[in-house]
């Protein structure tokens, strides 16, 4: 997790004052080119901020009902599976706003580099690929989609990771939105034997066409969201609860506490 990650979490405990909040974000590397205070700007990098009063900022998520928040789900595919190294080659993504799905986002992403093992693996071609929109081009548009949803994904952190760090290469700066992974929100809300994204599909009886297309399985996981969804507990009401009951929690073992051994001498 990012030391920025860490940062925004904070603002989910308790509104943090304007002056140490911006003082804060002007030390992080990721945010060097970016006007921290311009909130607009922020929230275009996708912070849901919004003021708590005239001295404090808070998160929309913590107030936020779900059944009127706002959720991208998003999938992507690469030539390999490093960011540094390598390149996203689709995005696609289902935006869900009130509940329904209101739009979605699909688009190839030209690359001269694909290995036999991705054009098998998705069905995408080198020629289909030489032929796409840039890559820049894709990551502002996604950018404008997104805007500050949050951020859904199976194995959320691969693909938030691997967009954020394509961003702050074409100088768009980094991913700022809450997000969310629906494996671990399936594994508290849904008992499946497995819970990779075709397995639980399949169990769940989802249809499930092009499996490793961004748009299909974005899609594909929308539905399992959406599924996930009917089966919370009461108590998760907010976008900021549903986020936090998703986490997995750190279980600690606690230390078996060595038994007494009673006494058997007599008091004098």
């Amino acid at each position: 997790m990012r030391a920025l990650d860490s940062y925004i979490y904070k603002m989910t405990q308790k509104p943090i004052f304007h002056k140490e909040f911006f003082a804060k974000m002007h030390t992080f590397k990721e945010l060097e080119h970016v006007d921290v205070e311009d909130l607009d700007m922020l929230k275009l990098l996708g912070l849901p901020i919004t003021k708590y009063n005239n001295y404090a900022f808070t998160l929309e998520t913590i107030t936020t009902p779900i059944g009127q928040g706002k959720f991208c789900v998003v999938d992507i595919e690469a030539n390999g599976s490093k960011p540094t190294l390598h390149q996203i080659i689709e995005i696609g993504a289902v935006m869900i706003e009130n509940g329904k799905e209101v739009a979605q986002f699909s688009s190839l992403v030209k690359a001269d580099i694909l290995p036999d093992s991705i054009e098998q693996l998705t069905g995408i071609t080198l020629a289909e690929l030489q032929h796409a929109p840039s890559l820049n081009s894709v990551l502002e548009a996604f950018r404008l989609f997104i805007k500050d949803a949050v951020f859904v994904a199976h194995n959320v952190n691969f693909d938030y990771y691997f967009i954020s760090y394509a961003l702050e290469q074409a100088g768009f700066g980094p991913l700022l939105n809450r997000r969310l992974d629906t494996i671990d929100l399936a594994k508290k809300c849904i008992e499946a034997p497995k819970y990779g994204l075709g397995a639980l599909t399949e169990y769940l009886g989802i249809g499930f066409e092009n499996h490793h297309r961004a748009l299909c399985d974005a899609r594909a996981t929308a539905q399992v969201f959406f599924k996930a969804l009917e089966k919370l507990p009461e108590g998760v009401q907010t976008v900021e609860q549903l986020i936090d009951f998703t986490k997995p929690q750190n279980q600690k073992k606690k230390k078996k506490e060595k038994p007494v051994k009673p006494s058997t001498g007599t008091s004098l």
